[in-house]
């Protein structure tokens, strides 16, 4: 997929890949650890209506355009349902609030995963069809960059609250504060594993 080439929807959900392979992985298996029993496999599509819930889509008409960001060569990831990425790729499906549709957009070995995610990034920031933009980053592998990129096109731009439609679902709070609004992402998770609050 060339993302010169990406027409937007009304709403996106940008998703670094490696986030699910690396620090999810490891917040389920430290929770599954904690509570003595096994949880289950991340199904991708109702995680996937909490995050478009908790970013505010409500109703039952709403377009949601995932863009998966993934390093070249990977095509898996465990403990999800589905895992492969190109199971994915280019298909959609009818959720209770609308319609989700799916593309993989691989670095190729071109730019950092980092980079790519930066402009895919920017680039649904200046679409005007994008209302809604929804981001789930590899916080602490390159938060600076992003929330630099961020900033920089809130001071660039003619609007007047430029990022007024932008959610980053993030673990924690970042010191020092954040250029657009934040939720906090381990309450989808633990209610996609069936964790009540108390069980913790």
């Amino acid at each position: 997929m060339d993302k010169k080439d990406i027409i937007f929807a009304p709403n996106v959900l940008l998703l670094d890949a490696a986030f699910l392979n690396g620090t999810v992985r490891d917040i389920k298996l430290l929770m599954g650890n904690k509570l003595g029993r096994e949880l289950p496999d991340t199904d991708l599509v109702d995680w996937l209506i909490c995050l478009a819930l908790d970013g505010g889509l409500r109703g039952e008409s709403n377009e949601l355009q995932v863009l998966w960001v993934a390093d070249e060569g990977v095509r898996q990831m465990p403990g999800c349902i589905p895992s492969a990425l190109e199971e994915l790729d280019g298909q959609a499906c009818q959720t209770p609030i609308g319609e989700f549709s799916f593309s993989v957009v691989p670095s190729a070995g071109l730019v950092s995963r980092a980079d790519l995610f930066a402009e895919l990034m920017k680039l649904a920031l200046d679409a005007k069809e994008v209302k809604r933009l929804l981001l789930v980053p590899d916080f602490y592998e390159y938060g600076e960059k992003l929330a630099k990129t961020l900033h920089d096109f809130n001071t660039e731009s003619d609007e007047d609250d430029a990022l007024g439609k932008v959610l980053c679902f993030l673990l924690e709070e970042p010191d020092g504060g954040f250029p657009c609004s934040i939720d906090l992402i381990t309450y989808s998770l633990m209610h996609i594993w069936g964790i009540a609050p108390d069980d913790l």
